[in-house]
C-alpha cells in the first residue's frame, strides 16, 4: 500500500513538473514571438508628410514575425505610389525595418478625364494626392502615351535646351509637338527627326535669329518657315 502511495505521489511530482515545464516553455517561447515582431518603420527620403502618408499603409505588416516579413512585401505596399523610384529594406532585429526610397523627378503634369496627374521621370502618371510639394512644371496637352513625351524630353535634353522655359505642351495624334516657351515662342516640331530639328531651333537661337519671332515651324523637311509677332 505504501508502496503504491508513493508511486502515485511520484506520477503527480512528474506531472506537475511537466505541467510546470510546459507553462515555462509556452511563456518562453511567446516572449520569443513578441520580441521578433515588428514594431518599429523607419522611412528615409522623402518629407515628412509623405512619410505619413506611406507609413499608414506601411503599418499593415506591424505586428508581424519580422522574419516573415520579405522585401516583396514591402514592395507590394509600396508600388502604389508610383512617386517612388527605388526602394532599399533593410532589417534590423529585433523588431525594426529602415525603408530608404528614391523619389522621381517630376517632369511636366497633365490632365486625364479632368483629373491632374504629374509626369514622372520613373515613366509613370502621379496622381496629385501623393504631391505635397508645390510644383511650377509645365502642362501638357493632348493624349499621348508617357513614353512619347519622356523621349521628347531626352532629346531636348541631349541638346542642352533650356526645358525651364517650357510652358506648354501640345500632342497631336500624328505624334508631333508644339512647344511654347515662357516668352510665347512657338516651336512646331515635325513627327520624325525631331533631333535635327531641335538642333536647328539651337542654332536660330545661338545666332539670335528669333528676335521678335512668334512662331517658328520646323515641320516640313529641309525648311524653316518663321512668323514674326506683328504678322
Amino acid at each position: 500500500m505504501l508502496q503504491s502511495i508513493s508511486k502515485y505521489k511520484l506520477y503527480l511530482y512528474l506531472f506537475f513538473l511537466i505541467f510546470l515545464s510546459s507553462i515555462f516553455n509556452f511563456k518562453f517561447l511567446e516572449n520569443y514571438q513578441d520580441k521578433f515582431r515588428l514594431k518599429s518603420i523607419n522611412i528615409n527620403g522623402v518629407y515628412d508628410k509623405e512619410k505619413e502618408y506611406i507609413k499608414e499603409e506601411l503599418d499593415k505588416l506591424k505586428n508581424k514575425s519580422i522574419f516573415d516579413i520579405k522585401k516583396s512585401n514591402v514592395i507590394e505596399i509600396l508600388i502604389k505610389f508610383n512617386i517612388i523610384e527605388s526602394i532599399y529594406v533593410k532589417k534590423i532585429l529585433p523588431s525594426s525595418l529602415n525603408i530608404n526610397l528614391s523619389k522621381t523627378s517630376i517632369l511636366a503634369k497633365t490632365f486625364i478625364n479632368g483629373e491632374e496627374f504629374f509626369i514622372g521621370k520613373n515613366g509613370k502618371y502621379i496622381n496629385s494626392d501623393q504631391i505635397f510639394k508645390n510644383f511650377k512644371t509645365a502642362t501638357v496637352f493632348g493624349e499621348f502615351e508617357i513614353k512619347e513625351f519622356l523621349n521628347l524630353h531626352n532629346i531636348l535634353n541631349n541638346h542642352q535646351l533650356e526645358i525651364g522655359n517650357i510652358e506648354k505642351y501640345y500632342y497631336f495624334k500624328n505624334k508631333r509637338w508644339d512647344l511654347v516657351f515662357s516668352n510665347n515662342l512657338v516651336l512646331k516640331l515635325p513627327s520624325k527627326n525631331k533631333s535635327d530639328s531641335i538642333k536647328i531651333f539651337k542654332q536660330l537661337i545661338h545666332n539670335n535669329n528669333l528676335i521678335n519671332t512668334k512662331i517658328v515651324d520646323l515641320r516640313v523637311s529641309n525648311q524653316i518657315i518663321i512668323t514674326n509677332k506683328n504678322e
